[in-house]
């Protein structure tokens, strides 16, 4: 495909200029976060106390949770940039419609279209139901939530 035949045609040079440089910072700050937050984990020999031991843990674990999250979005924000360069960024990835500017401006790594997002959201939403607690070994229902 030559580099003017884009299929993402409905933004503009400039509308994906914009949103490449919101994604490329957005990734920089990511890396700059985890790395700094890897750099200044605590030293199991500062605990001194199990209490100490125990709230390090617990801080510890949520912080592997958010480096989890941030590093599945440098994913994310990665693929975008990748099809940012193929021409096909701003295309809904189940329909192939166009992916309004304002959504990728509100959230530059959206991969689908409105409709297909809601829809997507509404099954997850009905699976909610089936998943069993890794904690309780038992469904939402059976828990009795809803």
């Amino acid at each position: 495909m030559a580099k003017n035949q884009r299929l993402n045609s409905h933004l503009s040079d400039k509308q994906i200029s914009l949103l490449k440089d919101k994604l490329l910072a957005t990734k920089e700050d990511i890396l700059n976060k985890i790395s700094d937050q890897t750099q200044y984990a605590l030293d199991p020999n500062e605990q001194k106390e199990q209490v100490d031991a125990a709230n390090n843990n617990r801080e510890k674990e949520q912080e592997a949770r958010l480096l989890s999250r941030q590093g599945f979005l440098v994913k994310k924000i990665t693929k975008a940039l990748h099809d940012i360069e193929k021409g096909e960024y701003g295309l809904c990835k189940d329909c192939d419609v166009d992916i309004p500017f304002e959504r990728l401006k509100a959230r530059p790594v959206a991969e689908m279209c409105i409709t297909c997002k809601e829809d997507s959201e509404k099954e997850e939403g009905g699976k909610l139901y089936k998943r069993r607690s890794r904690s309780f070994g038992k469904t939402v229902q059976e828990m009795g939530k809803f």
